[in-house]
């Protein structure tokens, strides 16, 4: 794939990994008894800091993965697929409310716990993230990771509002579209990872 289609590729993995479309009815639960600006400025935090997690790790996942974990390649592809599929086939089947949303629950900032994470930088994701930057290379999964938050933050100013004309129902079921492919390409990571493991024995 050409540069431009590599990070289009990682750009849409991203995105349905995060799911924030799914998630819109608990971002909005979150944020509905805050005024315009304070709901705003949370969302934007909250995308700063999802955002920074996923670099983080697209940068420093490697270096992770090889001096601090010392997992190869191939074992992290297997160990991750496996994550990836079990974290959208449990979001296909039991849909993505968490016991985070409606329980009154109070937080010293919700815009880092729990939107930044887990929402928009969950374990799945990250896990994705590092997939995405031995695959493709942290440049261009990093040029992704930055696309894809910044289409999230419109996103989620517009929580309530989508969510009044698409309807939970309709959220729920893009939502579950978004896992399928998900679990498809966990699938991927799956295979590609035993090939490699296969080819040094």
């Amino acid at each position: 794939m050409s540069f431009i289609e590599n990070i289009f590729h990682d750009y849409l993995v991203l995105f349905a990994m995060v799911n924030a479309v799914g998630n819109l009815p608990i971002f909005a639960d979150l944020t509905g008894d805050m005024d315009r600006e304070t709901r705003n400025k949370t969302f934007l935090e909250a995308v700063f800091v999802g955002a920074a997690i996923v670099l983080c790790f697209a940068f420093l996942g490697n270096w992770m993965l090889a001096r601090v974990f010392v997992v190869d390649a191939a074992s992290f592809n297997i160990a991750g697929g496996i994550l990836v599929f079990i974290v959208a086939a449990r979001g296909m089947i039991m849909g993505s409310r968490q016991s985070f949303a409606g329980q009154n629950q109070q937080y010293d900032n919700i815009s880092v716990f729990p939107l930044g994470f887990p929402y928009l930088a969950g374990p799945g994701t990250i896990v994705t993230t590092i997939l995405l930057m031995k695959s493709s290379g942290s440049l261009i999964t990093a040029i992704s990771a930055i696309l894809v938050y910044l289409s999230i933050l419109p996103l989620l100013r517009l929580a309530g509002y989508v969510e009044r004309v698409v309807g939970r129902v309709g959220v729920l079921v893009v939502a579950r579209i978004l896992y399928i492919f998900i679990c498809a390409k966990a699938v991927t990571f799956v295979v590609n990872g035993i090939r490699a493991w296969a080819g040094r024995t």
